[in-house]
């Protein structure tokens, strides 16, 4: 067998391997190219040079289509979806910050239930919020719906409903849209809620500052604490500015933190401040900037406390 056919058989050999039993140790590659392959092992020996070139071109073709024949079976696994039917209803109860998402199962197919929710987002491309599911069985009522609330106003919304069936398989509705409303808030809308709570974990130079904030019904809070060893500018924050941005630091006397840029909803916040003057009665209290009924910027502070540093 001369030089280049030998190769050529080694190769066929490690294809039909690598293809039907995987790679093969460096010791069996070394057998089947050593001066002992026989005619009965592999029945190569008869085989010309263009025969062994079309069987590894063969072997090779083989190898990519069963590659791609594992990895569609895979894909089709992953994107399995259910014989169940799923309806998107028209969203009811549109108001400024909230509204009703609706949708009914309208076939169980062999499945004794359904789990149902709705995804939704701002971006039709992008539901990345999801309510809660709901079990719904095929012989009681087959209609859900949730409210969800914390929207913007007058912001485009997007939503669909979701099943899945008992194997876990899902199915998908249609993208519905709907707007929130546009409309100014009254003046008897509530306002903010801002609490100081005492600040913890004090040292000699440093203390961990805390508070709560809650939006109600307004939007985009700013929120930051003001601390210092004045509790006169303290104290005058909320009566003095409009935003965190006009407030002026005045050194070891007041100082300013942003914590939040952009709350909607409620929360609480931890702020460790550093580089305080030790055995010193230092003052701060949490606040939020945002934008009344009237679009005004407002700030809005809770009460002031002291804490005194260690010596």
């Amino acid at each position: 067998m001369t030089k280049n056919k030998r190769t050529l058989c080694v190769l066929g050999v490690l294809l039909i391997t690598i293809t039907f039993g995987g790679a093969p140790s460096l010791t069996q590659a070394a057998q089947y190219g050593s001066q002992n392959i026989t005619q009965q092992q592999f029945q190569l020996d008869q085989m010309s040079y263009s025969q062994l070139q079309q069987l590894v071109s063969l072997l090779t073709q083989l190898r990519t289509r069963l590659r791609q024949m594992v990895q569609l079976q895979s894909q089709n696994q992953t994107l399995s979806e259910s014989d169940i039917k799923v309806l998107t209803r028209s969203a009811t109860n549109i108001e400024r910050d909230e509204a009703t998402l609706r949708g009914r199962v309208t076939d169980f197919d062999r499945s004794d239930y359904v789990d149902a929710w709705f995804q939704y987002g701002d971006d039709q491309r992008d539901l990345d919020r999801r309510t809660p599911y709901r079990r719904l069985y095929e012989d009681s009522d087959s209609y859900f719906s949730y409210t969800i609330t914390n929207l913007l106003h007058d912001t485009n919304y997007y939503f669909r409903t979701v099943g899945r069936d008992e194997d876990l398989d899902l199915a998908y509705g249609s993208i519905y849209q709907f707007r929130t409303d546009d409309t100014n808030l009254s003046s008897n809308e509530d306002h903010p809620d801002v609490t100081t709570q005492s600040a913890t974990n004090i040292s000699d130079e440093r203390a961990d500052l805390r508070g709560y904030v809650d939006m109600n019904d307004f939007r985009n809070g700013k929120v930051f604490f003001v601390y210092g060893e004045d509790e006169n500018q303290i104290e005058d924050v909320e009566d003095e500015y409009d935003t965190y941005r006009q407030i002026d630091e005045d050194g070891d006397g007041l100082q300013k933190v942003l914590i939040d840029s952009d709350l909607d909803g409620r929360d609480s916040y931890i702020e460790r401040v550093f580089s305080l003057d030790d055995d010193t009665d230092h003052y701060f209290t949490i606040c939020v900037e945002y934008e009344d009924e009237d679009n005004d910027e407002v700030l809005k502070c809770g009460t002031v406390r002291e804490f005194t540093t260690d010596n």
